[in-house]
């Protein structure tokens, strides 16, 4: 039996649809309680502090750009974990089958819902 070290390169592996977004609710996961949620957290506060305070905040909303593409991308990070984690429940009640052809259907779906409500929600928030 050998003891060296085994190598394996990530970049070689041919993950499945399913498998990739599986890793992706997990990052999404990470960054829902590492960035969404402070940020939420201090947006509120910050808004809530006073009539003044609520005012600056959604002017700068409206008028800032960049943090506006910021609260997009943290809603869409959002919507991402939830359509995924929706799809992970379906198959954890055996809704969704257990072969991988069932599984790769049905991440193909979950990515397509993705990008209609991506798209919906970027028309919304930057125009």
């Amino acid at each position: 039996m050998s003891t060296k070290p085994v190598f394996i390169n990530l970049f070689k592996i041919n993950l499945p649809l399913s498998g990739f977004l599986s890793i992706t609710h997990r990052i999404s996961g990470l960054l829902i309680f590492f960035l969404i949620l402070p940020f939420s957290a201090y947006f509120l506060l910050t808004a809530l502090d006073s009539p003044e305070a609520f005012l600056f905040f959604f002017e700068n909303l409206n008028n800032n750009l960049l943090i506006r593409t910021f609260v997009l991308f943290m809603i869409l990070i959002f919507q991402y974990h939830v359509f995924t984690g929706v799809r992970h429940m379906l198959l954890d009640f055996h809704i969704i089958g257990e072969t991988l052809s069932s599984s790769n259907i049905s991440a193909v779906i979950t990515l397509v819902l993705f990008f209609i409500n991506a798209l919906v929600s970027i028309w919304l928030v930057l125009l």
